[in-house]
């Protein structure tokens, strides 16, 4: 049985998926340093890009998630008592890592302790400052195929933000981002410590190190670095992004296929405009969540790692993207329709409705 388990439970848009592409590739070093990384058995099934845990904690937590269906825990739950029976034979430290667990609630979170069996539970949290999160958030919901404008989404976060965290499931996002109210969530919960790790952005080395001492293996910090798991859209690349996905009457799984060949096609680019940026009428809001979040942080029992000055606003000035930028972005975008499949009429249609969005 484990000694120890280490939780890495995100939260989102923090260097998540690099880190756990490092744990899978140093997978054998990690083991000769005392710390096991289970492979998950829902990992066979090849839908992922790197082996993580939270198709795993579907089967236990079910839909404590908001995303997760009645029918998807119930097929998760052998994946789960795999994951358990995998981790009560490894001796030393275990470590897990699902960035879905940063959203459950205080019920769910002492369930799941009480059922990793062991009195000695780790939590590390790797976490980036809120003005470039949101941004990075707003992106990956419109590469889920929403088409809200970014102005929208803030308002609805903000609603989100005066919700009870507890009780409303619609305000998930905040129980992650609400760091301080994350930190004692875990901690009044019964974990023996909470570990925040500053996400610096550049270089990715720094984060692995600082993770590394996290878990307790400062000696992996030099391994050399995977190949960085993310390259996200650009700013007027993810207006295009939106446009289509307003005019996209296309099967789930078709629409899916186009954003992606979309998507494939923009990161050959070798000029494809500034990066999302938080509008200038929300920087003072944002300011302000910060500020207080920070302040609040700094009182609870987590262990920092990092600068903490990582989660402070940027003072940096996006500016946004030109007519030209855009226009060469669905430019882009009606060319990967056109050599995906001509002869298919719905893609034909939709190369033809985005090329009507152009300016």
């Amino acid at each position: 049985m484990a000694s120890k388990v280490v939780l890495h439970i995100g939260v989102q848009k923090s260097g998540t998926t690099f880190l756990q592409h490092m744990v899978h590739a140093n997978h054998q070093a990690l083991v000769e340093a005392g710390v096991h990384y289970p492979i998950p058995r829902d990992w066979s099934r090849g839908k992922r890009t790197v082996p993580n845990h939270e198709w795993s904690t579907y089967g236990l937590l079910g839909t404590e998630y908001p995303w997760v269906s009645e029918k998807r825990a119930a097929r998760e739950s052998t994946s789960w008592k795999d994951l358990l029976a995998q981790a009560n034979t490894c001796p030393g430290t275990v470590l897990l890592s699902a960035e879905a667990l940063s959203v459950i609630r205080t019920p769910a979170v002492r369930r799941l302790l009480t059922c990793l069996d062991t009195d000695d539970v780790e939590v590390v949290i790797t976490t980036r400052s809120l003005d470039r999160a949101l941004p990075s958030l707003w992106q990956q919901h419109i590469r889920n195929g929403h088409s809200i404008s970014f102005n929208d989404y803030l308002k609805n976060l903000a609603h989100h933000r005066e919700k009870n965290l507890e009780d409303d499931p619609s305000a998930h996002i905040w129980r992650a981002f609400t760091l301080n109210k994350l930190v004692q969530r875990w901690s009044r919960s019964g974990a023996t410590k909470v570990s925040v790790v500053t996400t610096p952005g550049n270089p990715p080395d720094l984060l692995w190190e600082r993770f590394t001492q996290a878990i307790g293996t400062p000696a992996l910090a030099q391994v050399p670095l995977a190949k960085e798991a993310h390259t996200g859209l650009t700013a007027p690349e993810t207006l295009i992004l939106a446009s289509l996905n307003a005019t996209l009457h296309s099967s789930r799984r078709e629409a899916d296929r186009i954003r992606q060949t979309i998507t494939e096609r923009f990161q050959t680019r070798d000029h494809r405009g500034g990066k999302v940026a938080i509008p200038p009428e929300w920087r003072l809001r944002l300011t302000e969540w910060m500020h207080e979040d920070l302040a609040a942080l700094q009182q609870t029992p987590a262990r920092v790692i990092g600068d903490i000055n990582d989660l402070h606003p940027s003072t940096t000035q996006t500016r946004p993207p030109t007519p030209e930028e855009t226009a060469q972005a669905g430019a882009e975008a009606a060319l990967a329709l056109a050599h995906l499949t001509p002869h298919q009429s719905p893609l034909r249609r939709t190369a033809r409705r985005l090329r009507r969005l152009l300016p």
